[in-house]
């Protein structure tokens, strides 16, 4: 049995605890969070876990892994701390704030031997899973052009604190760029450009930018987390696109709920349907059972901190491009 502390109480601290709790052989044995309260809420839902105030008095009660799951830019010292004490750690998703701090992290980890593994949970999905294995295996061709566009009010708190969270292009958007990253390979560069509608957050709530990939292959995001509008979400290429849902045609009869579905449109205007199961949250426990399984040595880890780095490099090119509406070449 191996028992899991979690550090940071919130909502992705519940979240993953809840996860965990339906993996068999662990256990949620300890919470820590600075709100005593917070950490008291999610322990009564695990019976047996001891309750902290501090997470370096969890580190010293006999856990084997913990979960990292405070603001991003507490990832750093925290998963630092953990490290050095030779604790393997999943930490939430953006491996951090800055490149420098996930360098830092990258290094404790391999000086200690100890398994740093990032929560980037769309490695473990089977939605997205589908779309991608239809793109890289050549069926909208080469290059292609992954388009994701969504406004709407964001999470407010910490995530829109250019300290802390970054806001959206950082927060939101790095499930792009890894799965991005993943599919595509190592990014080269970024064009982007930004702006704040919302004078009263500290971060960068608004903003466009296109990542470029070898091949030619590119990721355009376009978010906010200021204002309301249409989202939209494709993937074109020379032999046609991809949209997500079922296409005009809808889903067979019979069949509404049980499938997630994507329609690829060919250039001639033949339609085909791609489908994945409609299991969205079974990926956290998918990538808690992956980070389980590193732990025992059954399995390479797919989302190191040696990888999930390059997602933070690119929300950072991001960042530092965008209020001049200039290009950066991503460097990590």
């Amino acid at each position: 049995m191996i028992d899991i502390g979690f550090i940071g109480a919130g909502g992705m601290g519940r979240h993953q605890a809840a996860s965990f709790s339906q993996v068999r052989g662990c256990r949620v044995a300890a919470v820590a969070d600075p709100v005593r309260s917070s950490a008291e809420a999610l322990a009564a839902d695990h019976e047996g876990a001891a309750v902290h105030d501090d997470h370096r008095e969890l580190l010293t009660g006999g856990i084997d892994a913990v979960v990292v799951a405070v603001p991003t830019g507490l990832h750093a010292a925290v998963t630092i701390d953990c490290l050095k004490a030779g604790v393997p750690v999943l930490v939430e998703k953006p491996m951090a704030r800055t490149v420098a701090q996930c360098r830092a992290m990258n290094r404790v980890s391999e000086s200690t031997g100890t398994l740093l593994m990032v929560a980037h949970c769309r490695r473990y999905d089977s939605h997205w899973g589908t779309w991608g294995r239809a793109v890289q295996s050549g069926r909208l061709g080469f290059p292609v052009l992954w388009r994701d566009c969504s406004a709407h009010m964001g999470p407010g708190r910490w995530f829109m604190d250019e300290e802390l969270g970054g806001g959206p292009l950082l927060d939101g958007a790095v499930h792009n760029y890894d799965f991005a990253n993943m599919i595509f390979g190592d990014p080269e560069s970024v064009v982007a450009s930004t702006l704040k509608v919302n004078p009263a957050v500290t971060a960068t709530d608004t903003g466009s930018a296109v990542v470029r990939y070898p091949g030619g292959n590119q990721l355009l995001i376009s978010w906010s987390w200021g204002t309301r509008g249409k989202g939209m979400t494709d993937v074109i290429g020379p032999k046609g696109g991809l949209e997500f849902g079922p296409g005009p045609q809808g889903p067979p009869e019979g069949d509404e709920g049980k499938h997630s579905w994507f329609c690829i449109t060919r250039t001639n205007g033949k339609q085909v349907q791609l489908r994945a199961p409609a299991d969205f949250n079974q990926m956290y426990k998918r990538q808690a059972r992956h980070f389980l399984d590193c732990i025992r040595g059954r399995a390479e880890c797919r989302s190191p901190g040696t990888e999930a780095i390059k997602a933070v490099a690119v929300a950072e090119a991001v960042l530092k491009a965008g209020p001049g509406g200039g290009r950066r070449t991503v460097r990590w």
